[in-house]
């Protein structure tokens, strides 16, 4: 069960926020400046090159965004281990093609463009793309 605080927490991020949409929006931003953090610490700090640091943040952003889409976007609460179980293999897959994507696109364009504008792009291709499946993901309805 959630606590107290957790579900406060889950309560006014809908008040303020009240459609699935916005939340999706703020918590996609949210992992996205993340995400950008980690490359920039991972290339200016620990000197990975551009595909080293944009592999390790993408699962960054990627471990904050399926709790934060699940939890806030879409008020999807149920821990029950099948439940999670399910929605982390349809995200498994939803996650290996946009992994996929973004290594490509960096790998292309990176040499001849900025790594973050790359990513930038990227994520907001999958952004659009993700949305309705996102739904089905954490859909209450998928609870069986």
């Amino acid at each position: 069960m959630l606590s107290i605080k957790e579900n406060q927490l889950v309560f006014l991020a809908k008040k303020y926020l009240n459609t699935n949409l916005k939340r999706y929006i703020v918590v996609g931003g949210s992992a996205y400046v993340s995400e950008m953090s980690v490359i920039f610490f991972c290339k200016n700090v620990i000197g990975m090159t551009n595909v080293e640091a944009v592999a390790l943040s993408y699962w960054f952003g990627l471990a904050i965004g399926f709790l934060l889409q699940k939890v806030i976007t879409f008020g999807n609460l149920d821990r029950r281990f099948h439940i999670l179980g399910k929605q982390m293999i349809m995200y498994g897959i939803l996650v290996g093609f946009n992994y996929a994507l973004n290594l490509l696109a960096v790998n292309i364009f990176a040499h001849s463009s900025n790594v973050y504008l790359v990513r930038t792009l990227v994520i907001l291709f999958c952004t659009f793309i993700n949305f309705p499946v996102y739904k089905i993901i954490f859909s209450n309805n998928n609870i069986k």
